[in-house]
């Protein structure tokens, strides 16, 4: 009897510990990182005067030419959040809302998505368009307008795929902050882990 409680035991301890490392590999948590950003501007001024002085047989002209100068910097500070999983892997906010099972709130991340990249699909196409229309031109000697408008597609594009970008998030930092504590409060009643255990 005394040797099945310290096998029981034994096994007992066992699954705690794999539940710990279960917990460990499997727990949310967000990551904040702080950059600094140091941003210069400058600025030049030129002024150009010009005099002439005529007399009867006598002619000067004088040219003043100052330029002034502005410099300005400045340290801009930028916050920016990750989602990791287990520490480790890093979750796009897509994959974090399937993780939490949040259908509203995926379905309305997955939207966005899809009209960017649907524009940026169109952005494509014009630069693809615009390229060929812009070589094809110039190699078979089109007209001037033909040319330009090739230039002009591609360059449309190349605007379409900018404005079109996919976003960093598509959720806040404070939401993102709730669900992950849900989730791993959840997780650890699952595994029977105290609620301190970290």
């Amino acid at each position: 009897m005394l040797t099945a409680s310290f096998a029981l035991a034994d096994q007992q301890a066992d699954q705690d510990y794999l539940n710990k490392l279960y917990y460990r590999h499997n727990k949310l948590e967000i990551v904040t990182k702080k950059r600094l950003i140091d941003e210069k501007r400058n600025y030049s001024n030129t002024d150009i005067d010009s005099t002439t002085y005529s007399f009867e047989a006598y002619s000067n002209t004088s040219t003043n030419i100052s330029t002034t100068g502005y410099s300005r910097s400045e340290v801009k500070e930028v916050n920016e959040w990750y989602i990791y999983l287990g520490g480790i892997s890093e979750l796009s906010d897509i994959d974090f809302l399937q993780l939490i099972g949040d259908q509203q709130e995926l379905s309305r991340a997955v939207s966005i998505e899809d009209q960017k990249a649907k524009m940026r699909w169109i952005g494509n196409v014009f630069i693809g368009v615009g390229l060929v229309t812009m070589l094809g031109g110039a190699a078979m000697s089109a007209d001037q307008a033909v040319i330009t408008g090739g230039a002009l597609g591609m360059t449309a594009g190349f605007f379409f795929n900018a404005f079109n970008l996919s976003p960093a998030h598509y959720i806040k930092s404070a939401y993102a902050q709730a669900k992950i504590d849900e989730y791993n409060i959840g997780l650890k009643r699952k595994l029977n882990l105290p609620l301190s255990y970290e």
